[in-house]
């Protein structure tokens, strides 16, 4: 499975990928453990660590809670960078969120805003998702305006424990179906 834009594509993650995913979270460490809820020791940056990681995401898209994608450049096939949709259970009402990371040697080239209509496309057409959310730190105006590119709006505000600490993030919605 494959879904394409002008210069990128996104398909699923292989096992064979891992050492690519690694690379990917081991250069942008800083930056997303600045911005994730998933605590990360150590032991997640290793090789072993990021197969088995791909052959959960595997099984969880086999159960329909999460699609996970890497984002590859048509002309090289260079990944740039990873993005997600999962199903989280909030006050017992299931929502389906949006998570991305772009490599840092690829951020500001408008490649995550063509990786996210792609997802939002898998979904409308292969899923039957009908709401996808995200958030974002309201400094992280790179990511805001991918949100909103993408036809996401603001739905209010969230704390969401970074690190242990809570940092509110702007709630963004879009309606796909």
């Amino acid at each position: 499975m494959k879904y394409s834009a002008e210069r990128i594509y996104v398909r699923f993650w292989k096992v064979e990928d891992a050492s690519l995913l690694l690379d990917l979270q081991v250069r942008n460490r800083e930056a997303i453990e600045r911005t994730s809820a998933s605590n990360r020791d150590d032991s997640y940056y290793s090789l072993e660590k990021q197969r088995a990681l791909i052959e959960s995401w595997d099984k969880k898209r086999e159960e329909g809670i999460r699609y996970s994608f890497g984002i590859f450049l048509h002309t090289t096939d260079e990944l740039v960078g990873e993005i997600s949709l999962f199903e989280i259970i909030l006050d017992s009402t299931p929502k389906w969120i949006v998570g991305y990371v772009t490599d840092i040697l690829h951020q500001g080239k408008g490649y995550m805003s063509e990786a996210l209509q792609c997802v939002l496309e898998f979904a409308k057409h292969e899923t039957e998702i009908t709401r996808i959310e995200a958030g974002a730190v309201p400094d992280n105006t790179g990511s805001i305006r991918v949100l909103q590119k993408a036809g996401f709006s603001a739905c209010g505000s969230q704390s969401v424990p970074i690190q242990g600490t809570l940092k509110e993030h702007t709630m963004f919605a879009v309606d796909i179906q």
